[in-house]
């Protein structure tokens, strides 16, 4: 049953948020959750949408099978091509390869500030389809449109990049588009405090692990003790508006931003990418004991490039399960053959996890994070830390209350010279240590670079960051003091 409602889902295709095909989607997802759910609720969202209409691309004088990565603006350009950024100089194409997704938006800004006309990438025979960005990473403000294109080849055409290329791109991008979140709420006798059981339904090419597969069972759970309100999130992929750089999750984190009350969601469950590989469970401290009980792969570090991380900005404790790897991410083999493949026997195992854990009664275990602060203690300010002996009492405690401000302080990290980005409590510090030695793109900060490697501007620089830490430490002691007031 579970792989014919799979297939059903993807018959529509490719759906990029926004999409007429989204649409069709969403009423089939609706009528797949209906029938056991005690109400259905259908979210409309503003969404940024792109979609490629057409494209030639021709070289000396084959055509090559491209397709052009979001959100490239259309373009006509006829150039050679480079091997080599410094060959660009505003008159030719970039090719190159690559041996991770997450490596295209680090080159793509370095193609634009090559002055390259356009950048192709390869990875292997699989076409992939992955956000390209151009600003600081990891900013949810609005950020530059992309300057040049950028293209996906497969490794066998790779050769025939050469000499003179013709690339003639048209693209359409709605910045007013309309995507839907669907909401199924399942009532219990504990109707004051709610589980959020989470997937999300846009995905590239056929996307039957990342992430239909996860919304096709999100129509097995269910709990005898909370109100479960299971939700296909748009906007996953892509659809950030104003083309921030953060161009990811963007549909959770609306949700939740127009939600009336997220005190009373205890805890969010997400899944995301489920794969024929071995699972992982990522978990915020204070629900590791939980997460342990019934699964052993459980890492305590939140996952950034999923909804769940939506969920802990806003305080909400997190629970993100996905598979270790997938080798068709994003690509357009993303196709499951047959019930007999081991992502079936993944999804059995989830559909068991999840079930155990919502039929039980949850109970944050605070002295989790308590003892993750401890472990922070030693990177952090002097006048930091004498507020977070008090928070430590409060958690100590077990106040709630307190334990879901701290959660709250979790950000993203970016080294430039790593492929991903990691979450840490007090980011901002952190990343700021980080800069002392490497280039680094900070959530809620922006990128810092040294510009120079010579003594006198090192010495400068160290100035800078220093002010900056100040700032920031400020920034959290306030927030710190907001926690603690409530309480003393």
């Amino acid at each position: 049953m579970l792989l014919q409602h799979l297939k059903t889902l993807s018959n529509y295709g490719e759906i990029i948020t926004g999409s007429k095909n989204e649409i069709k989607l969403v009423r089939e997802i609706r009528k797949m959750l209906e029938d056991n759910s005690d109400e259905i609720r259908q979210i409309p969202i503003r969404v940024l949408n792109w979609e490629q209409k057409e494209l030639i691309f021709e070289c000396e004088p084959k055509t090559i099978d491209a397709i052009s990565l979001p959100y490239s603006l259309s373009t006509e350009v006829e150039a050679d091509v480079a091997d080599n950024f410094k060959e660009c100089n505003g008159r030719k194409l970039m090719k190159i390869r690559i041996k991770n997704l997450y490596e295209i938006n680090k080159l793509y800004i370095e193609a634009v500030e090559n002055d390259c006309l356009g950048i192709i990438f390869s990875l292997n025979n699989e076409k992939r389809k992955f956000v390209i960005k151009y600003g600081d990473l990891l900013s949810h403000q609005p950020s530059y449109p992309p300057p040049i294109p950028a293209f996906y080849i497969k490794e066998n055409d790779f050769p025939y990049i050469k000499g003179r290329c013709r690339i003639s791109l048209k693209t359409d991008i709605n910045p007013f588009a309309t995507g839907y979140i669907i909401e199924a709420i399942r009532n219990s006798k504990n109707e004051n405090k709610i589980i959020h059981i989470t997937a999300h339904h846009d995905h590239w090419f056929k996307g039957e692990r990342d992430n239909l597969l996860a919304v096709a069972l999100l129509r097995e759970f269910r709990s005898n003790v909370y109100e479960t309100h299971l939700i296909s999130f748009t906007a996953e992929e892509s659809g950030s508006l104003n083309f921030s750089t953060f161009s990811w999750s963007h549909g959770s984190r609306e949700f939740l931003k127009n939600y009336k009350n997220t005190d009373d969601i205890l805890l969010n469950i997400n899944m995301d990418n489920i794969s024929e590989e071995s699972l992982i469970l990522k978990a915020v401290p204070g629900l590791l004991e939980l997460s342990r009980k019934y699964f052993k792969n459980v890492v305590e570090s939140p996952e950034i490039y999923s909804d769940g991380y939506s969920y802990i900005k806003v305080g909400i404790p997190s629970i993100t399960i996905e598979s270790l790897g997938n080798i068709h991410y994003h690509g357009e083999y993303d196709v499951i053959e047959n019930d007999k493949s081991n992502a079936f026997l993944n999804a059995s195992t989830i559909l068991d996890i999840i079930n155990r854990i919502i039929n039980e009664n949850i109970e944050y275990k605070t002295r989790e994070m308590k003892e993750e602060l401890k472990k922070d203690l030693v990177e952090l300010p002097a006048e930091l830390k004498s507020y977070l002996v008090n928070v430590e009492d409060l958690l100590d405690k077990n106040y709630m209350e307190a334990y879901r401000e701290i959660v709250k302080l979790y950000g993203g990290i970016l080294e430039l010279n790593q492929p991903y980005s990691t979450v840490e409590l007090f980011h901002k510090i952190k990343g700021l240590k980080i800069a002392r030695k490497n280039d680094v793109c900070i959530e809620d900060l922006g990128c810092i670079k040294r510009l120079r490697n010579d003594e006198i501007f090192y010495r400068f620089y160290l100035y800078y960051i220093n002010e900056l830490k100040e700032s920031i430490t400020t920034e959290y002691i306030n927030k710190i003091y907001f926690v603690l007031k409530k309480f003393f």
